[in-house]
């Protein structure tokens, strides 16, 4: 790392750690969101070309050194070990190294390699280790690509040696095209999205990987003798880099770079069945067939690959109280980004809703008490869409639909944070203040009376944010007017609640509650409540459908219906 650092820094030096030691912890988010969108994310792990370089790169050394064969196919074994060891135990490095150690190891006591026993061997040595391996998206992009490869690579040479073809060309491009049929599955899976331009993107881009790796590499061999020398090897480095990012970029800024549609997991297999199939037909049928194969596959891509809705970002603040039914899930979005507070039950499908109408990423994810109705849809979420980071109450108080979202963000590495009265957290101009809870209460206690309160303001406006916490929890905790208010626990039957608008005077006033619910919600005595306040607009989920609350930090604007359907 400290002989990469001495090339060039910045997004040069971020691109080339992550390529030469998996380490992408200092890109950008837009940056990741261009090779992700690219199909080249996968060039940010270390992989089997990483390996393949440092066990060359150890036998020659070697060689420059005039020692033997068992001397070299040692040192590179103890070189692919130390290189492991130096980037992590992922399932991409683990299985390349276990492959590389073994192909030495064949040629030390001159056995046959057989790749396909080197792939299971890796994949032995992870699941012994850590079998919860198996479900992390890690192990299975990194295997399936390398089962793809070693499948199309015999089918590639027999077709060079049948067709005057370029050899580089087919390989780049055959090789790209079965790693990317092979992980597409996946990658909807996991992600909810496939990237269509992988072949090219990775075409364009694999050959600077192998100048990149070993100017890298050699930087740091010869940087405890020269640091200059070093310094100038990693700068050579880092143009490559430059090439690959400028690749990324390129490629996610092309129409249709990502499609959520389940049909591109259809498509290969179509494809690959229909050219079996037209090879038993007659020349004369076989054109008709193809002829009408393609115009209707045009029809069909044109369909599933029309440009994907992109979400509105906010001049200022906008607040959507989405339409869940008997739940509840807040949209908090500021130019700077999107803060989702709850995410309704899980039939209510809050994550394809976001994503279907443009959303990608969220800053932070709100889980703000352990209750179906509230965060059973934070799984999916997490699974479908990027998440920075998590804020729980940290209760001792649980449900499974609490622990289920708890897992999803181990999962998909997203940290989680307890909150606690007093912590604020900013975005852009947002501000958003924990007032409650502040402990983690007692295991048999109402988690609606420890769940999280937020107050969150922009400019002169304030939004009072209670989750299902009535006013013998909120009353004490704010006593200054507010200009929003989310009605807490769906208009349920509150005595405290007159006194609390009267200090509070909200301007707009959201009860969620889901159309003829078996609670009764909301609760004659709530609304009549809520409608006794002068000036007041009181809005209903159950009536009125999604609401929308937009502000520039000092008027407000109400309408009902919202993107999220």
């Amino acid at each position: 790392a400290g002989a990469l650092a001495l090339g060039r820094g910045g997004e040069r030096g971020a691109v080339l750690a992550g390529v030469v030691l998996g380490a992408d912890e200092g890109l950008e988010e837009g940056l990741r969101d261009d090779f992700r969108a690219a199909g080249l994310y996968h060039l940010l792990a270390v992989s089997g070309q990483n390996v393949a370089y440092v066990a060359i790169g150890a036998v020659t050394v070697v060689w420059l050194l005039g020692l033997g064969q068992l001397v070299g196919q040692a040192a590179a074994i103890g070189a692919i070990l130390a290189y492991v060891l130096a980037v992590g135990w992922q399932p991409s490095v683990v299985r390349a190294g276990v492959a590389g150690s073994l192909a030495a190891l064949a040629c030390l006591v001159s056995r046959p390699r057989d790749s396909w026993h080197f792939l299971a061997v890796g994949g032995l040595v992870l699941l012994a280790w850590t079998p919860a391996s198996l479900l992390e998206p890690g192990f299975q992009l990194s295997f399936a690509a390398v089962a793809a490869i070693l499948l199309t690579v015999p089918r590639l040479q027999a077709l060079r040696a049948a067709y005057p073809l370029p050899g580089t060309l087919v390989g780049a491009v055959g090789v790209a095209a079965a790693c990317g049929i092979a992980t597409a599955p996946i990658l909807w899976l996991r992600f909810g999205a496939v990237p269509l331009w992988t072949v090219p993107a990775n075409a364009l881009a694999e050959p600077a990987m192998p100048p990149l790796l070993a100017f890298g590499l050699l930087a740091a061999l010869v940087e405890p003798v020269s640091p200059s020398a070093a310094g100038a090897l990693a700068w050579l480095a880092g143009w490559c880099a430059a090439w690959i990012t400028a690749c990324a970029r390129l490629v996610a800024g092309l129409p249709y770079a990502e499609t959520s549609s389940p049909l591109v997991l259809v498509a290969p297999l179509v494809l690959v069945g229909g050219v079996w199939w037209l090879r038993r037909l007659g020349v004369r049928t076989r054109v008709l067939v193809a002829g009408g194969a393609a115009a209707l596959a045009g029809l069909v891509g044109w369909w599933a690959l029309r440009p994907a809705p992109v979400w509105p970002v906010p001049e200022g603040l906008r607040v959507s109280f989405l339409d869940v039914g008997q739940g509840d899930a807040v949209l908090v979005e500021v130019p700077a980004g999107a803060i989702l507070v709850d995410q309704g039950p899980p039939e209510a499908g809050v994550a394809e809703r976001l994503r279907r109408a443009g959303l990608r990423s969220l800053s932070a994810l709100v889980l703000t008490h352990p209750e179906r109705d509230h965060v059973g849809g934070a799984p999916d979420v997490l699974r479908r869409l990027r998440v920075g980071s998590v804020l729980d109450p940290g209760l001792r108080a649980n449900g499974p639909e609490r622990r289920a979202a708890l897992e999803a963000a181990r999962e998909h590495d997203v940290p989680v944070a307890v909150a606690r009265r007093g912590d604020v957290f900013r975005l852009g101009r947002l501000v958003l203040r924990v007032l409650w809870p502040d402990g983690p209460g007692a295991r048999g206690e109402d988690p609606n009376r420890r769940a999280i309160v937020l107050l969150a303001s922009y400019g002169r406006v304030d939004v009072l944010l209670t989750a299902d916490a009535e006013t013998d929890v909120t009353g004490p905790l704010l006593r200054r007017p507010v200009e929003v208010l989310k009605v807490a626990h769906h208009g349920s039957e509150d005595p405290g609640l007159p006194g609390a608008l009267s200090r509070l005077r909200p301007l707009v006033a959201v009860i969620s509650v889901g159309q003829g619910n078996d609670y009764g919600h909301p609760r004659a005595e709530t609304v009549a409540a809520l409608q006794a306040v002068p000036a007041l607009r009181l809005y209903r989920t159950d009536e009125d459908g999604s609401v929308v609350v937009e502000s520039d930090g000092r008027r407000l604007a109400v309408r009902r219906g919202a993107p999220v359907r």
